[in-house]
């Protein structure tokens, strides 16, 4: 008769219970802030889109604020880092590329150096890190990054400064330094 349960419970369990070698593994493109974000792969390789090369769907952990949802989070933890990884040129106001403003007391680390320079920022996997550019292109890719090497509570900011509007400027009152245009 146990045994019998035991056929009977195997048989209705088995189902539901699944072989991690028989899951698929479905991938997305590094993050990018694109649409193609949203695409999904049956296999590694390089999004069809943007080219940038495709990483398991489930390493993808971290999330996009909004400015009001920074705000909170600033207003909650002022000492969460703000990571802008936008050129020196683009932070400072420099550049010949729009720079829209930038946070007081931001890190400024260009996402192209991030891979090299994690060292430096090493220091804050255990806090919250706030990362944003201009566009939500480049930031997308540098909190991917932080959150796969050890970050602990890393998000995007959506829209990056560009789609800052002056409402949400004055949440940040003295926290965002304006550039001239």
């Amino acid at each position: 008769m146990k045994s019998i349960f035991i056929l009977a419970l195997v048989a209705v369990v088995s189902p539901f219970v699944i072989n991690k070698k028989d899951q698929k593994k479905e991938y997305v493109c590094m993050p990018c802030g694109r649409d193609c974000d949203h695409d999904t792969y049956d296999r590694p390789g390089t999004c069809s889109s943007c080219g940038m090369a495709l990483v398991e769907k489930s390493t993808v952990k971290f999330k996009d604020l909004s400015f009001e949802q920074v705000c909170a989070r600033l207003k909650a933890n002022p000492k969460a880092v703000l990571l802008d990884v936008r050129t020196p040129g683009e932070f400072e106001g420099t550049s010949d590329a729009p720079s829209y403003g930038h946070f007081k007391n931001a890190i400024n680390i260009n996402v192209e150096d991030l891979p090299r320079r994690m060292d430096e920022i090493s220091k804050y996997k255990d806090q919250e890190v706030l990362v944003y550019c201009s566009h939500s292109h480049r930031s997308p890719r540098a909190t991917y990054l932080l959150s796969t090497n050890g970050f602990k509570n890393v998000n995007n900011v959506a829209g990056g400064v560009s789609s800052i509007t002056e409402a949400q400027k004055s949440c940040f009152k003295g926290n965002f330094v304006e550039h001239e245009e």
